[in-house]
């Protein structure tokens, strides 16, 4: 028995160093790696020094996470943080110049989308790849739910604990405890401490 528990413990070695190497080489990468959190293999980070990912987060495959300080007319020292205990799952592109922060305890579900910043639109003026970008704060507030390919532009803010239905697309600020959802998400439900429940919210 006494054999048996030691070549259990020691088969179980091999696993633990290559966390601990994985764990090592993401936190000489990044601008911070928190303990237990895990990056999938098949993603693509570009300037990763920038990027402050917490504790117990997981990072799915084919993720696409960019931060640019030196991007067409803006210089800045971008920031992108993902707070602790998040779940980024497959296939999310984050795209930062200037500052997008996920706090703690959100989901964001496959496909999403989330940037900090977008071209100019004149229809006069050169083709849009090369009109000068603006860049406002996104921020997506602790515990919110984002469903699957939902979009949040450039200055957007989602309240805590906030649901956004998926395929939506967030321009502007979502109040905390609310439930959105459309093309732009409108708020249909808010959380009424009260009752517990999720109530209809009526918008004219």
């Amino acid at each position: 028995m006494v054999l048996k528990n030691i070549l259990k413990k020691t088969a179980s070695l091999p696993f633990y160093i290559l966390k601990l190497l994985k764990w090592k080489y993401y936190s000489l990468r990044l601008g911070y790696f928190g303990e237990n959190s895990q990056i999938s293999k098949n993603h693509w980070f570009v300037n990763p020094q920038n990027i402050y990912i917490g504790k117990y987060c997981s990072i799915g495959p084919y993720c696409r996470i960019e931060t640019y300080s030196d991007y067409g007319n803006l210089k800045t020292t971008p920031q992108l943080t993902i707070g602790d205990s998040c779940s980024i799952e497959h296939a999310v592109h984050i795209y930062c110049v200037e500052r997008v922060e996920i706090q703690k305890g959100c989901l964001v579900a496959s496909g999403c989308m989330i940037t900090d910043n977008n071209h100019g639109t004149n229809p006069e003026g050169e083709i849009y790849s090369h009109q000068p970008l603006n860049a406002k704060p996104t921020i997506i507030k602790e515990n919110v739910w984002l469903g699957e390919n939902v979009c949040v532009l450039s200055g957007s803010v989602v309240g805590k604990r906030s649901i956004i239905g998926a395929n939506s697309v967030v321009s502007g600020e979502i109040p905390d405890y609310s439930i959105a959802v459309g093309s732009p998400a409108k708020v249909i439900k808010k959380y009424n401490f009260e009752s517990k429940k999720w109530e209809k919210v009526c918008n004219g």
